[in-house]
């Protein structure tokens, strides 16, 4: 088991090279149960998706966490075709550059992609999700 209360605080304040606004909040699932009701856009959510182990002899247990960044921007029609759509992957690429290769501590494996997809598209906003992967060994001796 582990906190994704670091990945939260990660994605939090805006990165140096990233040009246009940075999310408004960054947040976990409660606030995402919330997020259809008007909140201002953008937004990002920490979400925990699964958890799978193997284990590894007596006390030991290879971990494997999967998150989901869950991301909303508005969706407004403009003239410029695609234009929302690569909004969307600015974001998705800011904040897997962040995640990518990121380590928390010495007994997590680096931080890994594994694909997104789009949660919702309305007239209004754009719901996509990035599912990430984090490994660890937990050893448990008495």
């Amino acid at each position: 088991m582990l906190s994704l209360t670091p990945i939260v605080t990660l994605l939090t304040p805006k990165p140096a090279d990233f040009a246009g606004h940075w999310f408004r909040k960054v947040s976990g699932a409660a606030e995402f149960a919330k997020s259809h009701q008007g909140l201002p856009l953008p937004q990002c959510w920490v979400i925990r998706a699964a958890e799978k182990t193997n284990h590894i002899g007596f006390g030991g247990e290879d971990l494997q966490i999967a998150f989901d960044v869950v991301i909303a921007i508005e969706n407004v029609r403009t003239q410029q075709v695609s234009e929302r759509d690569d909004a969307l992957l600015l974001y998705r690429q800011a904040v897997k550059t962040l995640l990518l290769g990121h380590d928390f501590n010495g007994a997590l494996k680096p931080i890994q992609y594994d694909g997104g997809q789009v949660l919702d598209y309305t007239d209004g906003d754009i719901y996509w999700r990035d599912r990430y992967l984090i490994n660890a060994m937990i050893e448990n001796y008495p």
